[in-house]
């Protein structure tokens, strides 16, 4: 699997939404808000069209070199993906970790049939994604 996919994007700026036009992918459109980073929004788009496109044994797009056409009004970027990022975010991928903790905290623990690693990823996940 390739880690590196750089795709042409067309942006138009509107006033209250930016369209993304992807010609590698059959001109395919999305649009955002104003106020969104649209580079990031066009990397999540061609990430998920890779990953569809590797999960389904679909060919991937080759970069479009093809005669891009600009209308007015917008802008021709080129946007890269490192695939590696986007793949952990669409898939689970779990990392053994060790970890230290009082003795007596493990005899209770283990007494409760407590699941270290199902409690750990719950405190985790409730302290780095809490709502301030």
């Amino acid at each position: 699997m390739k880690e590196n996919y750089t795709y042409p994007v067309l942006i138009e700026e509107l006033e209250d939404n930016v369209i993304l036009t992807f010609p590698s992918f059959d001109y395919l459109v999305t649009e955002t808000g104003p106020d969104k980073d649209f580079i990031r929004a066009a990397q999540e788009v061609i990430a998920l069209q890779v990953i569809d496109a590797e999960d389904e044994g679909k060919e991937i797009p080759a970069y479009y070199d093809g005669n891009i056409k600009i209308k007015k009004g917008q802008k021709l970027i080129y946007v890269n993906v490192w695939m590696p990022y986007h793949r952990t975010l669409t898939k689970t991928v779990y990392v053994r970790k060790n970890i230290t903790i009082p003795a007596w905290i493990d005899e209770l623990a283990k007494a409760s049939g407590i699941n270290f690693s199902e409690t750990l990823t719950e405190a985790l996940k409730q302290k780095l994604l809490k709502e301030d």
